[in-house]
């Protein structure tokens, strides 16, 4: 039942997302006085769907994407198209038909973070707050760097780092890099090197420095450690093994490293201090006692300017990380391997979907902004690939070689197939417990 949530909840991003595409496509083609002649849902066989004037509007038997064809694109006489065919109309009238497609996409993400600004943005509160260092974790990249709890963190790499959002973000996306922070402690300006290390599946840049979260007990999963030991949200857990603890970090850490090892608790109730003798279970390696601590959240609130404001802000943002990151993956700096695929994107809906309204969204805007730029790169095969020919064409005034541009285009949806089974297989690695080993263990 899981994997068919997923599946269906796949398939509406990505309905909506091609659907918009497309869209964009088709209206500019009308407008061209263009003639199509199917609007698809998905390759392949056609499953059902009803013919509008000209078009045949349908569903096809592969829901992963979508097309519109349009009269001429495919087949014409080059010395007499007729005056509705896609190859009879002039460069700039291709060109506008097919850079509407990215443009809806680009258009579809900037209108839902309106949506969900209009809503009211909840984040975690911490991520507002100034970037004070609460805890650092044991042989880290932070504490080779020399940085110490009670450091705030001024700027990176030269750019002002007020808040903890932009700590996160910048630390992130910069795995492998050698970054400069600066700093005050004790009311002095100081400056580091930081190597910023990789984490997780999808390689994300790590640090190993946090916020001072306090160890405020938030649920306690039943059977659990925890549980047994009979603690209960709003718990403080103050110290472990008589050793204070400042931070649910620390507590974590020494946790997670004590698997089937007795460990003594303090913990504050109704302002009441308490003990508590317990053993983490072991799970993967490492010690759990069945608790999540409670992260304080704000919600902010926009009126219709502040909300199309902080949109445009958001989607130059994030339009700034795209194009970042695809520049760190030619430099080697970024895995191709954080790249995400069909399986990927399905399993994150669902989750996104299961949280809110606000997040699925925002998941849509993000994966309909990442389509509209891929879309434009000059690979044939994509609009971009299209966008180029037409454009050198323009610039040489004249057409190139039919047998050229046929050459590209299979070469280039050569490319683009290679590129989706290389990403596939990515996400199943993403499952397996040695990644990419256990597909091809000869990367050992």
């Amino acid at each position: 039942m899981n994997v068919i949530y997923q599946f269906l909840t796949f398939l509406i991003v990505l309905g909506i997302i091609v659907l918009v595409h497309e869209l964009g496509h088709y209206i500019a083609a009308r407008l061209m006085k263009i003639r199509v002649e199917v609007f698809s849902f998905g390759f392949g066989k056609r499953l059902f769907g009803k013919k509008i004037g000209a078009t045949d509007f349908r569903v096809s038997l592969v829901p992963v994407g979508g097309y519109v064809r349009m009269a001429g694109e495919e087949e014409y006489d080059p010395q007499n198209p007729r005056p509705d065919e896609f190859m009879a109309k002039n460069r700039a009238q291709k060109i506008f038909t097919l850079i509407m497609g990215p443009v809806m996409n680009l258009l579809l993400a900037l209108l839902l973070i309106i949506i969900v600004n209009l809503g009211g943005v909840e984040i975690n509160s911490y991520k507002l707050e100034k970037p004070v260092i609460g805890y650092i974790e044991k042989g880290s990249p932070a504490e080779k760097s020399g940085l110490q709890p009670g450091d705030m963190l001024l700027a990176i790499q030269g750019k002002k780092t007020p808040n903890w959002k932009e700590v996160e973000i910048t630390i992130g996306t910069n795995p492998k890099e050698n970054l400069q922070i600066d700093y005050l402690r004790n009311n002095s300006r100081q400056t580091t090197k930081l190597k910023v290390a990789t984490s997780s599946r999808y390689e994300m840049g790590y640090a190993g420095f946090y916020w001072k979260l306090p160890a405020v007990i938030n649920d306690v999963v039943k059977g659990y450690p925890a549980w047994k030991a009979g603690l209960q949200p709003g718990d403080i857990i103050t110290a472990i093994n008589d050793q204070p603890v400042a931070t649910y970090f620390e507590l974590a850490n020494i946790i997670h490293k004590s698997p089937k090892k007795p460990l003594k608790l303090n913990y504050m109730r109704n302002l009441s201090l308490r003990t508590a003798q317990l053993t983490p279970v072991a799970e993967n390696g490492i010690g759990l006692i069945g608790f999540n601590v409670r992260i304080a959240t704000t919600k902010i609130h926009y009126g219709l300017g502040g909300a199309i404001k902080n949109s445009f802000q958001e989607a130059g943002r994030l339009l700034f990380l795209t194009f970042d990151a695809f520049k760190k993956i030619i430099q080697r700096k970024i895995s191709v391997k954080s790249f995400s695929g069909p399986m990927e994107i399905a399993r994150v809906s669902q989750q996104a979907l299961a949280s809110g309204f606000s997040n699925f969204f925002m998941l849509i805007a993000f994966i309909s902004l990442q389509l509209g730029i891929v879309n434009l790169f000059p690979i044939p095969g994509l609009d971009g690939g299209h966008l180029l020919i037409f454009t050198i064409e323009a610039i040489i005034r004249r057409d190139l070689n039919q047998k050229l541009k046929t050459v590209l285009l299979y070469a280039g949806f050569a490319f683009l197939i290679s590129l989706m089974v290389f990403i596939i297989l990515n996400d199943i690695a993403k499952t397996l417990p040695n990644g990419w080993q256990s597909i091809l263990p000869f990367l050992g």
